[in-house]
């Protein structure tokens, strides 16, 4: 990601950041063993709608939502969540599944109903609907780990929804 990535939302390397965008990278700069994994990225996500990032294995991909999400620090630059810097609270707003994703050694259900009591929701018909919104909804009593590949990245989607 060595370019100034462009998206719909204005983003510009200098001077006032875009109203319009949700989350953003300013002039953002990662380095790891003497190695530039981000050189220079400014880049603002849109509000709504769906964004892809896309690129070559190693262009830079994992570690740009690792900025966005606060994960990793960059070396220079600014990470922004609606037009502020990025801190706690703007986390507390943001989801992120990871590609393998990581479940509670419970049933699909409980895993939902975590983070429905952790953010002060809980309520079985808001996990129930979560569960069929992904088509697990036959699942909540499952055991997590015996879903298959892809029944566990929906139920990591459905976690992150909720």
């Amino acid at each position: 990601m060595r370019d100034t990535a462009r998206l719909d939302v204005p983003y510009p390397a200098e001077g006032p950041i875009s109203q319009a965008a949700l989350a953003g990278l300013r002039r953002v700069t990662v380095e790891r063993e003497g190695r530039r994994l981000i050189d220079g990225l400014s880049l603002g996500l849109p509000p709504d709608g769906i964004t892809v990032i896309m690129g070559a294995n190693g262009a830079g991909k994992s570690v740009c939502l690792r900025l966005l999400h606060g994960l990793i620090a960059p070396d220079d630059g600014q990470v922004t969540w609606r037009d502020r810097p990025l801190d706690d609270a703007a986390r507390r707003q943001q989801s992120l599944v990871f590609q393998k994703p990581v479940l509670l050694r419970r049933s699909a259900g409980a895993n939902i109903d975590f983070v429905l009591k952790a953010r002060g929701r809980h309520d079985p018909a808001r996990r129930d609907a979560l569960l069929a919104h992904v088509g697990l909804g036959d699942h909540a009593g499952r055991p997590a780990r015996s879903l298959s590949g892809g029944e566990q990245q929906r139920l990591a989607l459905a976690r992150a929804l909720a």
